[in-house]
């Protein structure tokens, strides 16, 4: 089981039924959440500033990304999450999880070697138990 998954999303109630689903279905242990790219990364700004001397938190193992947000997009957060994150926790995935049909954003995707998988919305059980069977996250379950 993963320890901790971030879902970034705009949509308030596709924020509550990932935190269920992922609970529900044992995928995860613990669930974050922001409401846009601009919030994901706030959060990962200030996990790596925290300077107290005890041990750092985990950071998320996947993060769930929708594409189509206000204020910064998935692609946008992707970017600057890869410029200042990415590789002082190589472990932590991407999955994009979108409403999006552009052919163009699935090619996009692909681009990415962080970006694991690509997820339509609503984000299900039988969607997490496929992720499962993600060569780059069998290792946890």
């Amino acid at each position: 089981m993963i320890n901790k998954v971030f879902c970034i999303d705009d949509d308030q109630i596709t924020l509550v039924l990932c935190d269920m689903v992922i609970k529900k279905s044992g995928f995860a242990k613990d669930v974050i959440t922001a409401q846009n790219g601009k919030e994901g990364l706030a959060w990962f700004s200030a996990y790596f500033s925290k300077t107290n001397t005890g041990p750092k938190p985990n950071p998320p193992e996947v993060i769930f990304l929708d594409l189509n947000m206000p204020v910064m997009n998935g692609w946008d957060f992707l970017e600057d999450y890869l410029m200042k994150y990415a590789e002082r926790i190589p472990e932590t995935k991407v999955v994009i999880l979108s409403s999006t049909v552009n052919p163009e954003d699935f090619l996009r995707a692909n681009r990415y070697d962080i970006v694991i998988d690509f997820i339509n919305k609503p984000l299900t059980a039988e969607g997490l138990d496929e992720l499962k069977e993600n060569d780059q996250l069998n290792g946890y379950f």
